[in-house]
């Protein structure tokens, strides 16, 4: 076992750090690593002889007696390790890390666990205590447990140091009484999962625990974490052991309503006496009157009568309620929706602020998705809300919770929240607005897409871009993902109406005119599926992508979405479109700066793999007579030879690319063509033709040429060895074996040679090639020979 696996153990015994939850997580994961390793590591000592030959596959429920007596001795010899290492917490968390190897040894693991428990009971800093036995609990799920008494254990020895947190006016460990909120704040998530872990065994366990707790004096805040899990319809039982518990000291609480006190809110205690007070009045409304339904529950309760009768039994009404709008059904608060309006509104108690129940409000409303007279109704009353808030956090909260709402049944009520903003308040809605409507999916409603144009062109107004900060990067961010998002179903002038307009109003986003030519391409392709319509479309889309690509600044991206557009037109059919798109494509790499150091390395992956895509489609865009049927080709390398500022790595990639380009367009029938009959393919056109097979020996010998030049004038050696093996591999695999192949990829091959150790793999292997190619041409030339002999005699 390693030093460092006991080190990222030790960690987390510095409980000062505010991140300790993080660290913990990040401790976690290097444990699960080690204890997956010596489990595998171990099954294999069964699985496999010494000689790595299969003995034997161990089923999923094996038990000891099916194990090797070399594996259980190297078992055993992990735990041996982990035994001998002095501080406790590196030695827990290790054997809690390879806990579940005890099923090579044992066939009964209660004794272990328990024993394990029983240490962490040396461990006085309650924060390492609680994650500790967290991670107890994650751990002997592996270990198929009958017994889960070890959770109880857990969750009573935690609930003992918690109560030293609560109780010890000095400090506890590393905390300060001043933090004590924060270190609850901290060990609550062990505790939650512990929690789970029992609910997840059955009611059984949890009586089993609640008797435990009986009998002990009850930890409030502890036993408030379990609470505000529990579900008030489908744990009814539960409240009565847990109302009987708390009721003594809790009343005490209520009657003086202490839980509005200043210091009682910023306790360490306020959120778990305000879930138990909701328990136990939901559990006094169930036990004693006998309610069990959730609706009955709000009528009893008080919702839908006069407040100042209904809830004059009951302190704190605002905790309950709030409690009730957290854990009941959507459906349930969406049909008393009105009426739990009403409700807030006539409640005086403030325990819980009320902008939080409108907003839990919301949440539920939405959820449950009601007709649209009964969310009308609630949202009139929303509005009238809204109008009486003057703190403008709570008002933001409140109408963000409705925000979903309105756009989910289309309402107009954007107008009347915003009405009440202005500056960078009004920005932030509209931010938020913008988001809410962009992530659920296509935006196909007019009127919706008229507003949301609208909030775009006022965020829009409000971007820098002579400083895109990362607040105006966020702002054309959402504008450019809202106008991708719009979708005019089959009015595709519409959409494309709609494109026009957003790159008048937006032109200055360059993300945006991205989304613009995407969605034009879109539309193009939609237009070629339909054979009715097309062809007038697709001229506008092409005309609409042609007019907005030049004002692009990154020539990588106009390029790119250059050969985009030109593919679509060669598909619809527009040879001398795409013949312009293709020209104007070529155009972008004078604008280059394809130096070495001048881009980042995708940049220059992206470059090579752009002019290999421009090379495939000059493959299928066929030959123009007037002009030479190759003269996009000589174009191409015209731009690229007097390009000084283009590197030798990328001019070697981009002239391989068109040697096999030249050597595809040589072949009796192409691999792939135009998905479009009416563009007649070069193999078609040429095949058989001498002064194109001419043409393409003589573009080959020029190419081959520049390539020898560039190649030599590599100054790093190395790069200059490489570079000409990339060219003699693309030679052998592009032609047939000639012997002019072969002296020239000789060559290339001497230049490596020159360059590069005799060992380089890649000299290796393209040498092998070389010679297994040239041995096959000698083979072909003996047979040759022998054929004209025997025709001779």
């Amino acid at each position: 076992m390693s030093c460092f696996h006991k080190s990222v153990a030790r960690l987390l015994t510095d409980t000062s750090v505010s991140q300790f939850y993080t660290l913990f997580t990040l401790v976690v994961d290097v444990m699960d690593m080690l204890g997956n390793l010596v489990w595998e590591r171990i099954k294999k000592r069964t699985e496999y002889a010494d000689d790595r030959t299969p003995v034997c596959s161990l089923p999923e429920n094996f038990s000891s007696d099916d194990i090797c007596s070399e594996a259980k001795e190297t078992c055993y010899n992990w735990f041996c390790k982990i035994g001998s290492i002095h501080e406790l917490v590196p030695r827990i968390y290790l054997e809690l890390a390879i806990l579940r190897c005890w099923r090579f040894l044992e066939d009964s693991f209660v004794s272990i666990v328990e024993r394990l428990v029983m240490m962490m009971r040396g461990l006085a800093d309650p924060l390492v205590s609680a994650y500790c036995h967290l991670y107890l609990a994650h751990c002997a799920r592996s270990l198929y447990l009958g017994d889960d008494g070890y959770l109880i254990m857990s969750l009573g020895d935690i609930s003992i140091l918690l109560r030293r947190v609560l109780l010890d006016k000095e400090t506890v460990g590393h905390h300060s009484c001043k933090n004590k909120y924060f270190l609850i704040s901290l060990i609550k998530p062990a505790i939650d999962w512990i929690v789970k872990c029992i609910f997840t065994k059955g009611y059984q366990v949890l009586c089993r625990y609640l008797n435990h707790v009986r009998k002990v004096d009850p930890n409030m805040v502890f036993l408030g974490f379990m609470v505000q899990m529990l579900d008030p319809m489908l744990m009814c039982p539960v409240y009565a052991s847990v109302t009987s518990m708390v009721r003594p000291s809790l009343l005490d609480y209520l009657r003086k309503n202490r839980l509005n006190s200043p210091y009682l809110k910023k306790s360490a205690a306020a959120d778990t006496l305000q879930s138990f007070a909701a328990v136990a009045i939901i559990g006094h409304l169930q036990l004693e009157r006998n309610v069990w339904n959730a609706s009955n529950i709000l009528v009893e309760f008080g919702v839908g009568s006069d407040l100042s009768v209904s809830t004059r039994k009951f302190s704190c009404v605002s905790v309950v309620l709030h409690y009730l709008l957290k854990h009941l059904p959507a459906d349930v608060i969406s049909n008393n929706a009105v009426e739990i309006i009403d409700f807030i509104e006539q409640n005086k108690d403030i325990s819980v602020e009320s902008h939080l129940d409108y907003r839990l409000l919301g949440h539920k409303l939405y959820e449950s998705q009601h007709s649209l007279s009964s969310v009308c109704a609630v949202m009139r009353r929303i509005m009238q809300v809204l109008g009486q808030y003057d703190n403008l956090n709570e008002y933001l909260i409140i109408a963000d919770a409705y925000l979903d709402i309105i756009l989910l049944y289309s309402m107009e009520h954007f107008t009347a929240i915003l009405d009440f903003l202005s500056g960078s308040s009004r920005n932030t809605v509209y931010m938020n607005i913008l988001h809410k409507a962009t992530r659920a999916g296509h935006i196909e409603d007019p009127t919706r897409v008229q507003f949301l144009f609208e909030v775009s062109q006022v965020l829009h107004e409000s971007i820098d871009t002579s400083n895109m900060n990362d607040e105006s990067k966020h702002k054309a961010d959402l504008i450019s993902r809202f106008v991708g998002m719009v979708n005019f179903g089959a009015e595709w002038e519409q959409h494309l109406s709609f494109l026009s307009e957003s790159r008048a109003a937006f032109g200055s986003i360059d993300e945006l005119k991205y989304v613009l030519i995407h969605s034009s391409n879109n539309l193009a392709i939609k237009s070629i599926r339909d054979k009715k319509k097309f062809l007038g479309f697709l001229k506008s889309c092409l005309a609409f992508s042609e007019v907005t690509i030049p004002s692009i600044s990154d020539s990588i991206q106009r390029m790119n979405l250059y050969l985009e557009t030109a593919e679509i037109a060669l598909f619809g059919g527009l040879i001398s479109h795409s013949e312009g798109l293709v020209t104007s494509a070529i155009g972008c790499l004078e604008c280059l700066n394809m130096t070495i150091g001048s881009h980042s390395s995708n940049d220059v992956d992206h470059i090579s793999s752009l002019t290999s895509k421009l090379c495939s489609l000059l493959l299928m865009i066929p030959g123009n007579h007037e002009e030479g049927c190759v003269c996009l080709i000589r174009n191409l390398i015209a731009t690229l030879q007097g390009h000084s500022l283009a590197s030798s790595k990328i001019k070697v990639q981009v002239f391989c690319a068109i040697i096999s380009l030249s050597a595809g367009l040589s072949q009796k029938k192409f691999l792939y063509h135009a998905k479009n009959m009416e563009v007649t393919s070069n193999d078609q056109l040429y095949f058989g033709d001498l002064s194109f097979d001419e043409e393409l020996s003589s573009i080959a010998s020029l190419v081959f040429q520049i390539l020898e030049d560039v190649i030599k004038q590599e100054m790093h050696l190395a790069t200059r060895g490489r570079l000409a093996l990339d060219a003699c591999n693309c030679l052998l695999v592009s032609f047939k074996t000639s012997r002019e192949l072969s002296l020239k990829c000789s060559s290339l091959i001497d230049i490596a040679k020159s360059c590069l150790h005799p060992k380089e793999k890649y000299l290796r292997s393209t040498v092998s090639l070389m010679d297994r190619l040239s041995s096959n041409l000698g083979d072909q030339v003996a047979a040759s020979l022998e054929l004209t002999s025997v025709v001779q005699r």
